[in-house]
This record gives structure tokens, C-alpha cells and sequence, in this order.
């Protein structure tokens, strides 16, 4: 008699243990390392105009570089993920943004620095949906959207990480010496992983169920079920078959999708701009550059707080997206306030920090969140080609921000267009929360949209 064990179920009724949480700190050193190389650029901006002797503007298109190529990524990493699992994505991802910062501290011009930020915003871009479709796949059902955020600390810990870095390198040893330290990390990381990230089971059942590698991963999972020849793993999800785009809008996805997508496009447009032009928007008021690079660190620990207290409360996993208003809505006032004149600068970092806390909870708390809407099959797709309108966003912003410094535009004005996109995402998180709590928090699949069986372990005749 055969025994098939559903391997969804049994993932998300296992209490949290050493194999979630060694996940759970991968996942973190994951986006640690992703922030660092992120932030590095945004860090360091103020000094690479003056070593280019470019204006304000010029840094625009780099930016825009780098956010073409995160375009490209989310949406080639999520495909490949999808095709060939997690683990291989995540380890391309991070290959590709490691070498190609390594290499950009020998970039002569921003023109160089902006191609090579295209290759590494692919990678940066790449690896951030391909974690949280792991993630998602790895956690108890109970604490999934609090497993992503815990693990999303990463980012904020190495924006935090980076603007020490940059506070110490910069003035000695030059804007270059910043890629080379985060570069040399995304190396390190690869090696890390190589030896211990392993596959996600729910990935590997859908595609490669009779892999020895799925029967080697359940028994790191649940140590204390029995194996043998009789056992099957399945997963309570429709067969793996090539994937439409249009699956993307299926059923209850039609509405959840589009909501997702242009959520994720009006956060970017206010959350990545004002992280990419954070330090020149600093230093246009006056702060030094150690100050403003200080002030980038300060508002990293900011955003640890917010992720912690979103995710120990809990309110994601039980309020999902709805939460996102709140904090969206004081992210508008504390954007617009930075470049309110006359403020003392301890106002002014003040501002900034509670800014960047607030958006960042905005952002991470849709990174946490976007997975539980797509169903195992397209997740990698469905979180990439919603990450990738974030993308695209970032691509727009931080170049018309680019343009509204260099047209001389007082501050304060660029900043509140700076901040206006938030009144979208309020709106669409609004919307998206609504069918979080109706069709996800009461219990249902949230995942997948399906039944799942009640036990675990089924016994048939034949193979599922």
C-alpha cells in the first residue's frame, strides 16, 4: 500500500524548529548581504559627483541603470526559479550583482558605473523575490508572513551596515573602496550558501517529486517521520505544467494581481527614490556627508524596529496588507518634512529616520505578504513580475527626481511629489487587505486557493 505525504501540509502544521530556523538566518544573510550592495551606490552618491564633477542630476541615469536591470532580473530570476528551482536562482543572483560591483570600482566614468549597475540590478533585483518565494514555502502556515519579515531585517540591517561603512571608507580611501567591501561580501555569501541553502520541498514536489533530494529534505524537515519505498510526496496543488502569464489573473488572482502590481509600482516610486537620493536630499540641507551617511544608518535601525514590531506583533499575519495604510500614511508626512526650511538638522534627521522606518515597514510588509496570493507552481513568477513593477517604479523615480533637482526645484516641492505615490499605495493596500482578511486569515489556503487536506499523511493504492 502506498502512503502519500502531503508535503504542503506537513510544512505548514510543523512547529518552528531548527530546520525553519536555519532558513529563517539564511534568508536574513540573504537580503543582509542584498542591502549592502543595494545601498551602496545610495550611500555614496554625494562623493561620486564630486569625483565625477557631475551635477546633481547626472546621477539620475545610474540610478535608472540599475533599476533597468532590476526590471530584468525580477523577471528572469522569478522565471528560473520557477524552472529550476530557488536555490540555483538565489545562488545566480547574488554571483551576478557581487561581480559586477566588485568590478565597478574600477568604473572610470558614470556612464561605466551605470552599465555595470545594470548587471547588478538584475542580481539585487533577482534574488529578493526568489528568498521570499523560499521563505514563504518553508514557514509554518501560522507565522509565514512574520517568518518573511523577521528574515526582510536583512535589508534595513544592511543599509545600516553600509552607511558605517561608508562613514569609515570614504573619506580615507575613496568611493571605490565601498564597492570593493560589499562586492568581496556577496562572494563570501555565495560560498555560504553553496554549502548550506538548500531546495524548497514544496518546489521540488511539484517538480522533481520522486528526486532523492526530496526524501533527504523531508528527512531534515520532520526527522521523525518513517521513510521507506512506499512513501510518495505530494503537494495539495494542481500539477506542474508550463506557465501562461494569464495565470497570473486566474480566478481569485485577477483582482489580487493588479492590485499588487500597481501597489508595488507607487511604493517604489516613493520608497526607492528616497532611498537612492536620501544622502544628496541630506546634504542639500546642509548636513555633511559623514552626517547624512550616519543619518542613512541611523534610519536603518529605524526600519529593524518597525520590521520587529510588525512582525513579533504579529499584525501582518493577521491584519496582511490592511496594516500598510497606517504606516503608508505616516510615511507621507515624515517625507515631506525633510525638506521643510529652517528646520534644525537634529529636526531634519529626525525626519529622515522616521521616514525611512515608515516606508520601509511599508515596503517589507508587501515583500511579507505578496507570496501567500500565488500558489506554488508560479510563485517565483507571480512574487517576480510583482517585484519587477517595483522595479519599474525605481526606475522612474529616482530619474524624475534626478530632474526635478537638476531643473533647481526647491526642495521642499520635489519632495512632496516625492512622497504623493503613497496616497496610491494606501488605496491598493487598502483594497488587497480586505481580501487578505476575507479569504486568507480565516483559514483557507492562502497559498493556494485550494482545500488541503486535513491529515498529513494519506494511504492510497496508487501514487497521488
Amino acid at each position: 500500500m502506498v502512503r502519500t505525504i502531503d508535503i504542503g501540509a506537513l510544512i505548514e502544521t510543523r512547529p518552528l524548529g531548527r530546520f525553519q530556523y536555519l532558513m529563517g538566518a539564511l534568508g536574513l544573510l540573504i537580503l543582509f548581504v542584498d542591502g549592502l550592495d543595494n545601498s551602496a551606490i545610495q550611500v555614496g552618491a554625494p562623493t561620486l559627483l564630486k569625483a565625477f564633477h557631475a551635477g546633481r542630476g547626472a546621477l539620475g541615469p545610474v540610478l535608472g541603470a540599475g533599476s533597468a536591470g532590476a526590471i530584468l532580473g525580477a523577471l528572469v530570476f522569478g522565471y528560473a526559479a520557477d524552472r529550476w528551482g530557488r536555490r540555483p536562482a538565489i545562488l545566480v543572483s547574488v554571483i551576478f550583482y557581487s561581480l559586477a560591483t566588485l568590478i565597478s570600482a574600477g568604473a572610470t566614468s558614470l556612464f561605466q558605473l551605470g552599465a555595470l549597475r545594470f548587471v547588478a540590478g538584475m542580481g539585487v533585483a533577482g534574488v529578493v523575490p526568489v528568498t521570499i518565494a523560499l521563505l514563504t514555502e518553508t514557514a509554518p502556515k501560522a507565522y509565514r508572513a512574520s517568518f518573511i519579515m523577521l528574515a526582510l531585517i536583512g535589508i534595513a540591517a544592511g543599509h545600516f551596515v553600509t552607511g558605517l561603512l561608508a562613514a569609515a571608507l570614504l573619506g580615507p580611501y575613496g568611493w571605490p573602496s565601498l564597492f570593493v567591501a560589499v562586492g568581496l561580501a556577496g562572494l563570501a555569501l555565495c560560498a555560504v550558501l553553496a554549502l548550506l541553502l538548500p531546495e524548497s520541498a514544496r518546489w521540488l514536489a511539484v517538480a522533481r517529486p520522486s528526486a532523492p533530494t526530496l526524501e533527504r529534505l523531508v528527512a531534515r524537515i520532520a526527522p521523525e517521520l518513517e521513510r521507506g519505498p512506499e512513501i510518495r510526496y505530494a503537494l495539495a496543488e494542481p500539477p506542474r505544467r508550463r506557465v501562461a502569464l494569464g495565470e497570473l489573473f486566474a480566478e481569485d488572482r485577477r483582482l489580487s494581481t493588479p492590485l499588487l502590481w500597481i501597489g508595488y509600482f507607487a511604493e517604489a516610486l516613493t520608497f526607492m527614490t528616497l532611498l537612492g537620493w536620501m544622502t544628496v536630499f541630506l546634504t542639500t540641507v546642509g548636513l555633511s556627508q559623514t552626517q547624512a551617511a550616519l543619518t542613512f544608518s541611523y534610519a536603518s535601525v529605524g526600519s529593524i524596529v518597525a520590521i520587529l514590531v510588525m512582525a513579533l506583533g504579529r499584525v501582518l499575519d493577521r491584519a496582511g496588507p490592511m496594516a500598510l495604510v497606517l504606516t503608508s500614511g505616516f510615511a507621507i508626512v515624515f517625507v515631506a518634512l525633510i525638506g521643510l526650511s529652517g528646520l534644525p538638522h537634529w529636526i531634519v534627521i529626525g525626519c529622515a529616520v522616521a521616514a525611512v522606518s515608515f516606508c520601509t515597514a511599508t515596503h517589507n510588509s508587501l515583500n511579507g505578504t505578496v507570496g501567500l496570493f500565488y500558489p506554488t507552481a508560479i510563485r517565483g513568477k507571480g512574487v517576480g513580475y510583482a517585484t519587477g513593477m517595483g522595479r519599474v517604479g525605481l526606475m522612474v523615480g529616482p530619474v524624475v527626481a534626478g530632474i526635478l533637482l537638476g531643473a533647481n526645484l526647491p526642495l521642499e516641492q520635489v519632495l512632496v511629489f516625492v512622497a504623493l505615490p503613497y496616497v496610491v499605495v494606501a488605496v491598493a493596500c487598502a483594497w488587497l487587505g480586505r481580501l487578505y482578511i476575507q479569504r486568507f486569515a480565516a483559514g483557507t489556503g492562502a497559498a493556494t486557493a485550494l482545500s488541503l487536506p486535513a491529515a498529513v499523511v494519506s494511504t492510497r493504492g496508487e501514487q497521488r
